[in-house]
């Protein structure tokens, strides 16, 4: 019986329970002090101090995307009604005066993007399906401004190569008129014969 308890003592210890009760298995030490919130803190002190950038928090990017989008949709929407009579230029400011600059917003995103859901049936009236809709309107507008501005840049390639183009074209008519010579300034040339060579050879 003796020899029978030494050997579960021995398992016991050996799968990481000591005979006191206490575990001998290892645990990982993580300090109670360090927070996602204080992670971040660190790497945004850290890009400011050895780049020069400010790294945006996920709140201030929110609030960027619903501001843009705000004021994009309802600009572009009082273009296509006041037409001629729009501004954007006027419209920025009148914005700006209401909710505050985009990348500085007066109230939180969800009230904007609250009043945004009472003008458009689009928006949810749920406050964070309604931040949602903004910021996913705010990212097709950024996508389809890359795309244009792409497509500007391909075309300008387009003209430059085409411009070089014409240029070597007209080289080439250059030379082949340089190339080019009278036929009757060449038969005058074949008609000077050996004779009228030794008279200036005479001179």
């Amino acid at each position: 019986m003796a020899t029978a308890s030494r050997r579960t003592t021995r398992a016991a210890n050996k799968n990481g329970a000591s005979s006191n009760g206490k575990s001998n298995a290892k645990t990982t030490k993580t300090s109670a002090k360090v927070t996602p919130e204080k992670l971040a803190s660190t790497l945004i002190a850290a890009a400011q101090k050895k780049f020069g950038v400010k790294l945006d928090t996920r709140e201030q990017r929110i609030a960027k995307k619903v501001g843009y989008a705000t004021r994009e949709r309802l600009g572009k929407n009082l273009l296509g009604l006041a037409q001629d009579d729009f501004s954007w230029e006027t419209w920025n400011k009148i914005f700006a005066k209401i909710f505050g600059e985009p990348t500085d917003l007066k109230y939180p995103p969800e009230i904007v993007a609250g009043a945004m859901a009472i003008i458009y049936h689009d928006v949810p009236t749920e406050p964070e399906a309604a931040v949602q809709a903004l910021i996913d309107y705010n990212d097709r507008s950024l996508e389809e401004r890359n795309r244009r501005e792409r497509e500007e840049r391909e075309n300008d390639d387009l003209n430059d190569i085409e411009e070089l183009l014409d240029e070597d074209d007209e080289l080439d008519d250059e030379e082949e008129d340089l190339d080019f010579v009278d036929e009757d300034e060449d038969e005058d040339l074949e008609d000077f014969d050996d004779d009228e060579l030794d008279d200036f050879d005479e001179d």
